[in-house]
């Protein structure tokens, strides 16, 4: 999906260069609340429930956007997250759940509307984030040791946003504030524990963040 990513934008970056069109690039700051439920499984003869948790963390991306000729307003962008997020599900019955996320990538389509001093936008795309690992650690009231068979290597799912952006201060700088939600398609993992049979075990999640950035255009 991400070499999907990659080649979409640069598709879009050939033929907007070749119009003349413009862009921006940003930076942005902000802070996700990610809502991760963990789904109840059955091991053996045991069944565990539901466990769910939110985090809150600071974030900070990168951002390039191409504006397309044909449709005054439309915009189509690219979003990197340079850095790696640790989620971690626990469960005083069961071992802790964690994965490691990296290389999070958003392309999408933004629709600006012109307000005079300053524009409204709505924008809509794609997001998808590596998993280098996912992690069992047994916590004081467990014993015993957990096997990672198999796993998802990806998580990713749709993203919609609503934003402000201000007039330009001068030299083509302006600043946004912006808020976003991703639903992420349900990712898995296949464990033993103790020499029992395998057993699949599923998660789902949900990012809203909320940030303001800089961008200068081109």
């Amino acid at each position: 999906m991400k070499k999907i990513l990659g080649i979409l934008f640069g598709a879009c970056l050939l033929l907007a260069s070749s119009a003349n069109a413009g862009g921006m690039l940003g930076i942005k700051y902000g802070t996700g609340e990610l809502d991760a439920t963990k789904n109840g499984y059955t091991a053996g003869s045991t069944t565990y429930a539901t466990a769910s948790k939110s985090k809150d963390s600071e974030y900070g991306a990168i951002f390039g956007e191409l504006q397309i000729p044909a449709v005054d307003g439309l915009s189509l962008g690219l979003e990197i997250i340079p850095f790696t997020a640790t989620i971690m599900l626990e469960n005083a019955k069961e071992a802790m759940t964690g994965a490691e996320l990296s290389d999070h990538t958003t392309l999408y389509a933004q629709y600006m509307y012109d307000m005079g001093q300053g524009g409204l936008y709505a924008k809509v795309g794609y997001a998808k984030a590596d998993i280098s690992n996912i992690t069992q650690t047994p916590n004081s009231s467990v014993s015993g040791t957990t096997t990672i068979n198999s796993q998802s290597n990806s998580l990713e799912g749709p993203m919609v946003g609503v934003g402000y952006q201000s007039a330009e201060f001068g030299e083509g700088i302006v600043a946004r504030a912006e808020v976003t939600y991703t639903d992420y398609d349900d990712i898995s993992v296949t464990t033993t524990s103790n020499g029992s049979a395998s057993v699949k075990k599923t998660a789902e999640a949900e990012l809203t963040t909320f940030s303001i950035s800089l961008a200068k255009s081109f």
